[in-house]
């Protein structure tokens, strides 16, 4: 036969207007004030403990996004550095071709303006925001950029 959970007594003070609601309320479910009371600390101990259970959750799930948010900041990164080096590539390539209408004794093929527009991208690439927006600002270091890209100067390597 199952044993019966022991108990223990206590004593709860209330201001009369409560004490007064919960006698109605008890009254109302057809059970006796003790169970009242005792379902209503039973809801409020389970309140807490989902209270805990949430703030645990929330936790892993900020985990979580921030993990991926953090995989997907990385691909965008490299996306964006790919898509540099491109736009440079094109920026170089389209300053040779000019070049090239211009002056169509310096070139044999546009793979070698190609080439040498890649070279000089990359270069661009590896530099720091400070020094790309000087040579943009300068015209000197563009000037000899452009140059290279005409054919005067075989500094580019043939590698790529």
């Amino acid at each position: 036969m199952a044993q019966a959970e022991k108990t223990v007594q206590i004593t709860v003070k209330l201001p009369k207007k409560k004490y007064e609601a919960l006698k109605k309320y008890a009254a109302t479910k057809h059970l006796s004030m003790a169970d009242i009371v005792r379902a209503f600390i039973q809801k409020g101990m389970s309140v807490d403990a989902y209270t805990e259970e949430i703030d645990f959750i929330t936790t892993i799930i900020r985990q979580e996004i921030t993990i991926a948010i953090n995989g997907l900041s990385n691909r965008l990164a490299g996306l964006a550095s790919k898509d540099l080096i491109m736009s440079a590539a094109s920026y170089y390539s389209t300053i040779a071709i000019i070049a090239d209408l211009i002056d169509v004794n310096r070139y044999t093929t546009f793979r070698e303006i190609e080439k040498k527009a890649r070279q000089l991208a990359v270069e661009y690439m590896k530099m720091k925001l400070t020094d790309v927006e000087k040579l943009f600002l300068s015209g000197d270091g563009f000037e000899q950029d452009a140059e290279r890209l005409r054919g005067g100067d075989a500094d580019v390597g043939s590698d790529l």
